[in-house]
């Protein structure tokens, strides 16, 4: 800003000036005097969102190109000046937009803008900086650990021997681990914990002594622990809550006890199986304390039911259909009515059984994500039962996709008729299968499938439950600055507003909400700081929470090489004036006319404050002790 100040205090008070800032890439207009051309340098504030340089020259010279337009015919072109204040560092330059730059920068029909670098760094600045906070996993089981890998870089010549430090939701006890880095050395230093309670957690990661650059010497990370999901499977089986005082037959196809079995003992699900006779029970809040429900076996779905789960999806939620078999009344699952919840459930719809005598594999190439994906890796893990031994479908319905169904997988007969489809409904979805996941038997001829012969059964249930319960959606809590956060929403509860809790002392900001949104999207205006985060819920109780960090490059201190940027604005644009150095005399000395001398100069002034008002702090403030101008 001083430098800045300095070359405007020169300028006539004809001239005209735009101000760019490389947080508001978009921005950028001629000032009406060079009073506002001030005014607008001095309201510039230290910014975490702002980009290159590079990002706003394209508005830069579109501005200085429309001064052809507004010159009078005949009239000797005036000068333009292109000014770009920065330090040089490597996150100021993004070569990839230079090809176009240049285009832009040529396309002037009279005169061509001049281009000067006003380089304000300091030749060898020096630092350590936590640059990045990895987590390979933001979202984790009770009885798993969160891994950290902090990444830390040295910049300049200085080498470093420090403790780094990392505090779990303020905990006065921080565990330490000792660091040394050689000059411009790299290293990632790892911290694992376990033990939390399910539930949003938050992780400092901060030098043992701090530096003057605050982003660079501490970074806050967020994380979620799980607890065990509740899943609901829907049967027709009357052996259940309804008639407890009869014993229940665990081995009879259409009470889940096998599917319940398989969800409950990998640890992730707790399966509770209930009739539609109870169903009719429940409520919209009651479906929506559930992860996914499953609908298995179930002959005679009615309409109210369908409804419930139509809104449950709506709100987010995952359904797994799993057919019957004979018994299946193939009229409850159709409706012609395009308006009807089952037709807007359904991915097909039923159209017969088929009988395979030899028995119908998965076809591999038929197989979309994310099954594509898993059984990738089943291969490469080379060990697989289903692998080797490929299950089976000896009877299975055939289906007519639907508009919206997407087949997931295909069986390996004449026709490839669908395994697996899915539907999607905003953020819920709906998976139907098209054999039973049960024990039952063909007459004379064995089971209707061979799935519960390997691990198959097991593996798939579990996989495709966790599907629907959002663990193929990345969990997604740490963020960088200038970055739209969004926060997907339960079904309930929900709320009309939600208040967003900032970091530090900073102002609560209230986030509404549309009766139809299932998500907040919140962006740098109402987050624009770096730190944790915190979203509640208008009763209270209700909360989440993700973390912003600054960019890692901004913590990348190596100046870029001249040539790089004289490939844009020409050689010996690069002009290093340091904090020592008199700015008017250094300009004057490098055009070939006197700055004063053009009584109607037209000059577009770019700066680039963000990074160097942050680094001021460190590497300027011995020069201004010194008698240099300081940019702070």
């Amino acid at each position: 800003q001083q430098r800045a100040r300095e070359l405007l205090d020169d300028l006539p008070e004809a001239s005209r000036v735009a101000v760019f800032d490389s947080a508001e890439p978009v921005s950028g207009d001629w000032e009406r005097t060079l009073a506002q051309a001030r005014d607008r340098v001095n309201a510039l504030q230290i910014r975490y969102d702002n980009g290159p340089v590079t990002t706003v020259l394209a508005n830069a010279y579109t501005l200085l190109d429309r001064i052809d337009g507004e010159t009078s015919a005949g009239a000797e072109p005036l000068p333009r000046f292109l000014y770009i204040f920065s330090d040089r560092a490597e996150a100021c330059w993004d070569d990839s937009r230079i090809s176009f730059l240049r285009q832009l920068a040529d396309r002037g029909k009279s005169a061509k803008s001049q281009g000067l670098f006003v380089d304000v760094g300091v030749e060898q600045p020096t630092n350590l900086a936590i640059a990045e906070l990895e987590l390979p996993k933001q979202a984790i089981a009770a009885h798993e650990s969160v891994v950290i890998n902090a990444r830390l870089q040295a910049t300049g010549k200085q080498s470093y021997d420090t403790t780094l430090l990392c505090r779990f939701d303020a905990d006065k006890n921080a565990e330490a681990l000792p660091v040394k880095l050689a000059p411009n050395q790299g290293v990632t230093v790892v911290f694992k914990r376990g033990g939390f309670a399910s539930g949003i957690h938050r992780a400092e990661v901060s030098l043992a002594v701090a530096d003057n650059l605050p982003f660079s010497s501490s970074r806050t990370a967020t994380f979620e622990v799980r607890d065990t999901r509740e899943v609901l499977t829907l049967v027709d089986d009357p052996g259940d809550e309804a008639k407890s005082d009869e014993p229940r037959k665990w081995d009879t196809p259409g009470d889940g006890a096998i599917w319940k079995s398989v969800l409950d003992r990998a640890k992730q699900f707790r399966c509770r199986v209930v009739s539609t006779r109870q169903a009719d029970k429940l409520g919209l809040d009651d479906l929506a304390k559930y992860r996914a429900v499953c609908l298995l076996d179930v002959a005679k779905p009615g309409t109210d039911l369908w409804d419930k789960l139509l809104s449950y999806v709506r709100g987010g939620g995952g359904l797994a259909i799993i057919p019957g078999g004979d018994e299946l009344d193939r009229l409850r699952y159709t409706d012609d009515n395009t308006e009807s919840a089952v037709r807007q459930l359904m991915p097909a719809q039923f159209t017969g059984l088929i009988d395979d005598k030899e028995g119908a594999i998965w076809k591999d190439s038929g197989l979309q994500s994310p099954l594509k994906g898993w059984f990738d890796g089943w291969k490469r893990a080379g060990s697989v039962d289903f692998i080797q031994v490929p299950p089976r479908a000896a009877r299975y319905w055939d289906v007519k996709a639907l508009p919206g169904g997407d087949i997931l997988a295909t069986y390996a007969d004449k026709e490839a008729r669908p395994a697996l489809l899915e539907k999607k409904l905003g953020r819920g979805r709906v998976l139907l299968f098209t054999t039973p996941f049960d024990n039952r038997d063909l007459p004379k001829r064995g089971p209707w499938n061979s799935y519960l012969e390997t691990s198959f059964y097991f593996t798939l249930a579990n996989k495709l439950v966790g599907y629907l319960a959002g663990d193929e959606e990345p969990a997604a809590f740490n963020f960088a600055t200038g970055q739209t956060v969004t926060v997907g929403l339960p079904a309930q509860p929900r709320f009309p507003t939600y208040t967003l809790q900032p970091p530090g002392n900073a102002a609560a900001a209230v986030m509404p909400r549309t009766p139809k949104q299932d998500e907040l999207r919140i962006g740098p205006e109402q987050a624009p700081l770096p730190g944790a985060y915190t979203l509640l819920g208008a009763d209270g109780r209700w909360s989440t929470g993700f973390s912003l960090n600054v960019p890692a490059p901004e913590s990348v201190l190596q100046k870029v090489p001249k040539e790089r940027i004289e490939a844009l604005l020409g050689e010996g644009s690069v002009l290093p004036v340091g904090h020592n150095v008199n700015l008017r005399d250094a300009v004057q000395g490098h055009w070939s006319q006197p700055v004063e001398l053009f009584p109607y100069l037209m000059m577009l002034l770019l700066l680039a404050l963000a990074v160097e008002n942050l680094l001021a702090n460190r590497f300027y403030r011995g020069a201004a002790a010194n008698g240099g101008a300081s940019a702070n």
